[in-house]
C-alpha cells in the first residue's frame, strides 16, 4: 500500500488465528428457548476505512451458522443465483455504515460456528485503485486454502437466537488490515480480513448504508421493500421520517407510497433490533429515484467544497457497482451536525475540521441546479476518524503525525457514554488516564518504531477521541532474517533499519506465537525469476517456521506489537509474518 500507516487492525484475530479467507465473532445477550421455536437474526456487513481503493468488489455466497447443541448447520443467508447484485459488495462503500445482508427467522438457540462463502473466481471481482486505475483480474491472486471460498470460525462468544426476539450479527471487513490487499511484484495478494464488530452503546447510532428497492406493503405505522438484493425489509416511520417525492421535487409523506412505489431509504436500527426510517425518496418508477442526495466518503477537501464517493443510484442496472465522485459546494448558510443531532456550525469554516475518509450525507439547497452548481443545504457527518503514527501521549491528550507532515494533538473525549479507550493486541482497554498509554507510546518510540493508531472521533466544539485502536507496526523494508526461527526460543532476529532514520540499522529479537489467541500469521511468496510466476501459500503450519524463516530468504515483511511483561519491559511479538524467497 502507498500509505505505511495504513497498515493498523481492530480485533481481526482475536478471537482466533487466521485459517484461511476471513475471521469472525458475533455476541447476543438471550438464553436459549424451545427448540421449534424461531428468532430473527439481522446480519449486518461494514468495512472499516481505506484511502487506498476505490472499488473492492467481491461476490458473497452463503452464510450458515453451526448450533452449538446439535452441531448441526443451518444456512442464514444464500445469494440468489438469478439476481447478479444479490451478493455483489463493494467493500470501500461500506466504510463508517452497515450493510444489511439479510433479517432472516432461524431456529432458536445458541450457534458457536460461523462458515461464509464468496466467489473466489478473481474474474468475478473489481479492484479499483483510487488512482482510478483498475487491477487486472489476471494479476489477483486470492488466498483460498481450500479451493471452496469458504471459511469455518468459532464465534466467541457464542450468538443467542430467542423466539420473539432480534439477534444482531455484526462483521467487518478489513481493507487496511496488512494481509487484506497485498501489492508483491506487480500481484495482488487477496486475503481479506473479517471480525466481529461490537454494536456501538446506543444502537441508535448506527448508521445504514442506502437501501434502494421497491415498496411491497404499507401499514399505518411504516412501509415493508424489497431491496435491489432481493432482501425484504420493514421500515417503522413517525413524525421525525422526512419525506420527499422525488417525482415532485416536493415534501411527501407516507401516504405518498403504494405497492409498487420505488423507495430509497435511510435508516437506523431501535433498540429492539428493527428499523426506523429516518429519510425516504420515493418515485413511481424506481428508476427515477435520486442520484442528488449524496452519501458517501469524503475524498477530497478545499476551499468552498468536498469531493464525495458514492453509489450511483440513477439507475437499478448500476446501482450495486457503479460508484462516482460528486461534488458539493458549501457557502455560509451551509448546515453541518455530527450524528444528525449534534451541530457544528455553519458555512466554509467547518471544512477545516473534515477530512479525508468522513462519511457524510448531503441535502442540496436546491437539488435542480446544474450538476456542477450544487450548494449543500445541510451535511452531516455521520462518521469521523483520523489515523496515522502517535508522536506523543500524555494523561490528557495525544498527538497524531500524518506521514510526518501534518500533525493534530487530540483531546480525549470525557462525552457521556462516548468517552475515551484504548486497545492495544495483547493488552486489555484502558483508560485515558492509565499510565499504560504513555508508557506503550514511549516504549515503541524508544525502540526505533512507530505506533500506528486509528482514533474514532465525537465532535464536542473540536474533534475528540472516543477510542484509539494500536496497530502492529511494520519493520521498516528491507529486513532479513539474520537468526533464523527455532520453536525452542520460540523466537528469529531480524535486522532492519530505524523508522526515523533509515541509515541507521537496528537489530530486533521478534518472537513468534504458535499458540493463543494472537497466534502469528506466518506466509510464504517465491518469485521465480525464469518463469516470473509468483507463488503464495498462507498460513504456513508452525512445525514448519524453522525452515522457511532462515537467513537464506531475500527478505521477509515482519508486523509486530509490544508486549508488556511483568517486569514493565516490552518484548515485540510478531503479528504476521511474509517470507519472500526468490528461485532462478
Amino acid at each position: 500500500m502507498r500509505r505505511t500507516f495504513r497498515f493498523w487492525s481492530l480485533f481481526v484475530l482475536a478471537a482466533a488465528g487466521l485459517a484461511g479467507l476471513w475471521l469472525a465473532s458475533a455476541c447476543s445477550l438471550s438464553p436459549e428457548a424451545t427448540s421449534n421455536a424461531t428468532g430473527r437474526l439481522n446480519v449486518l456487513v461494514t468495512d472499516s476505512p481505506t484511502d487506498d481503493w476505490e472499488q473492492v468488489t467481491v461476490v458473497l455466497k452463503s452464510i450458515s451458522l453451526r448450533n452449538a447443541s446439535t452441531r448441526t448447520w443451518v444456512e442464514v443467508w444464500t445469494a440468489d443465483p438469478a439476481n447478479p447484485l444479490a451478493g455483489t459488495v463493494n467493500l470501500v462503500d461500506l466504510s463508517g455504515v452497515a450493510e444489511i445482508l439479510t433479517s432472516a427467522t432461524i431456529p432458536v438457540g445458541t450457534y458457536n460456528r460461523l462458515k461464509l462463502t464468496i466467489d473466489a473466481d478473481p474474474t468475478t471481482m473489481t479492484l479499483v485503485r483510487d488512482t482510478e486505475e483498475a487491477v487486472d483480474p489476471a494479476n489477483i491472486v486470492v488466498v483460498d486454502p481450500g479451493k471452496k471460498g469458504e471459511i469455518s470460525v468459532d464465534l466467541t462468544p457464542a450468538i443467542d437466537v430467542v423466539e420473539g426476539e432480534t439477534a444482531n450479527l455484526q462483521v467487518d471487513f478489513e481493507l487496511a488490515h496488512p494481509l487484506s490487499i497485498v501489492d508483491e511484484l506487480g500481484k495482488i495478494i487477496l486475503n481479506l480480513q473479517l471480525r466481529h464488530k461490537a454494536l456501538p452503546y446506543d444502537i441508535r447510532d448506527l448508521q445504514f448504508a442506502r437501501n434502494i428497492g421497491t415498496v411491497t406493503a404499507v401499514t399505518d405505522t411504516g412501509f415493508t421493500m424489497d431491496t435491489l438484493r432481493g432482501e425484504s425489509l420493514t421500515y417503522g416511520v413517525d413524525e421525525n421520517t422526512i419525506w420527499v417525492d422525488a417525482d415532485t421535487g416536493e415534501a411527501g409523506s407516507l401516504a405518498g407510497l403504494a405497492e409498487g412505489t420505488g423507495v430509497l431509504v435511510a435508516s437506523n436500527m431501535n433498540s429492539d433490533g428493527s428499523l426506523f426510517a429516518r429519510r425516504v425518496w420515493y418515485a413511481a418508477d424506481v428508476d427515477t429515484l435520486p442520484s442528488y442526495t449524496p452519501e458517501g466518503l469524503v475524498r477530497r477537501v478545499g476551499s468552498n467544497y468536498i469531493k464525495v464517493l458514492q453509489k450511483n443510484t440513477g439507475t437499478t442496472s448500476h446501482h450495486c457497482w457503479e460508484w462516482n465522485y460528486v461534488t458539493v459546494y458549501v457557502n455560509s448558510a451551509t448546515q453541518w451536525t455530527f450524528h444528525e443531532t449534534v451541530p457544528m456550525g455553519s458555512g466554509t469554516s467547518v471544512l477545516q475540521y473534515i477530512a479525508r475518509g468522513f462519511r457524510v450525507d448531503v441535502e442540496f439547497q436546491n437539488p435542480n441546479d446544474h450538476y456542477y452548481n450544487r450548494v449543500a443545504k445541510t451535511i452531516n457527518v455521520h462518521s469521523a476518524h483520523y489515523e496515522g503514527a502517535v508522536t506523543a501521549a500524555s494523561g490528557a491528550d495525544f498527538t497524531f503525525g500524518f506521514d510526518y507532515r501534518r500533525h493534530l494533538t487530540v483531546p480525549y473525549s470525557t462525552v457521556q457514554d462516548h468517552s475515551f479507550s484504548w486497545w492495544y493486541f495483547g493488552q486489555p482497554f484502558a483508560s485515558s488516564t492509565s499510565a499504560d498509554f504513555p508508557d506503550t507510546v514511549a516504549a515503541v518510540r524508544n525502540a526505533g518504531l512507530r505506533v500506528f493508531g486509528r482514533a474514532e472521533l465525537y465532535w464536542a466544539n473540536q474533534w475528540v477521541a472516543e477510542s484509539l485502536v494500536l496497530a502492529p507496526d511494520r519493520l521498516p523494508d528491507p529486513a532479513v532474517v539474520t537468526t533464523g526461527y527455532t520453536a525452542l526460543a520460540g523466537s528469529m532476529i531480524v535486522t532492519t533499519f530505524d523508522w526515523d532514520d533509515l541509515t541507521r540499522s537496528k537489530v530486533t529479537t521478534v518472537f513468534l506465537d504458535a499458540t493463543g489467541d494472537l497466534q502469528t500469521v506466518v506466509g510464504s511468496i517465491k518469485w521465480n525469476t525464469t518463469t516470473q510466476l509468483l507463488s503464495t501459500t498462507i498460513p504456513i503450519d508452525s512445525s514448519l517456521w524453522d525452515m522457511l524463516l532462515t537467513p537464506s530468504l531475500a527478505a521477509v515483511r515482519v508486523w509486530v506489537r509490544p508486549m508488556k511483561e511483568e517486569d514493565g519491559t516490552f518484548t515485540w511479538h510478531a503479528y504476521t509474518v511474509l517470507a519472500l524467497t526468490v528461485v532462478n
